[in-house]
């Protein structure tokens, strides 16, 4: 069996860094003085806290989208009896469409599946 060691090395740095970060925080100093505090360089930390959030969305099947410009924005109306409704964002489970734009509200939106 072939073990990638890039890979696994990786991984590796990936769960340290995940410690340091979270030690961080948990810490409450702020990220300047805790990198200088532990002999870390700041840039070092910013890399791997982006690398560790992109490894913790891609693990919880997220996908970061681009933000779109106005002029990118698709736009849909729905019409329901004598008002509209302009879509803003359309999620799809299944065969149920949830229509959302910025009139909806947080409560609502949270409940949805």
């Amino acid at each position: 069996m072939i073990i990638n060691t890039t890979l696994a090395t990786r991984q590796i740095r990936l769960h340290e860094w995940a410690a340091i970060i979270k030690d961080c925080k948990a810490s409450g100093e702020k990220v300047d003085i805790y990198c200088e505090q532990h002999g870390l360089s700041r840039d070092a930390y910013y890399y791997w806290l982006r690398k560790v959030k992109e490894a913790a969305l891609k693990q919880a099947g997220f996908v970061e989208l681009p933000v779109l410009k106005p002029e990118q924005t698709p736009s849909k109306t729905v019409e329901r009896g004598s008002s509209a409704f302009e879509i803003q964002m359309i999620t799809k489970i299944k065969e149920i469409e949830f229509y959302v734009n910025e009139n909806s509200s947080s409560e609502r939106v949270s409940r949805m599946p």
